[in-house]
């Protein structure tokens, strides 16, 4: 699993840019958690990564909603 680095590569300079680049970061951090817990049995270390995810999905949400505007 490679995790997404883009502003090593690159530095966004419009509040577009921003919140496309926080957006792939987010993703990238949902589909770690998700790659993580499909890799582990522990239950507690289950619900913590699922509970970590559903933070990703909100901050998902929230960067598309004011991408739109």
């Amino acid at each position: 699993m490679k995790y997404l680095r883009k502003d090593k590569f690159s530095v966004p300079h419009t509040a577009v840019e921003i919140l496309k680049l926080a957006l792939e970061k987010e993703k990238s951090s949902f589909e770690f958690y998700s790659y993580v817990i499909s890799k582990t049995k522990d239950p507690a270390l289950i619900r913590l990564l699922k509970n970590l995810r559903a933070a990703e999905e909100g901050h998902i949400s929230r960067i598309r909603h004011a991408l739109e505007k």
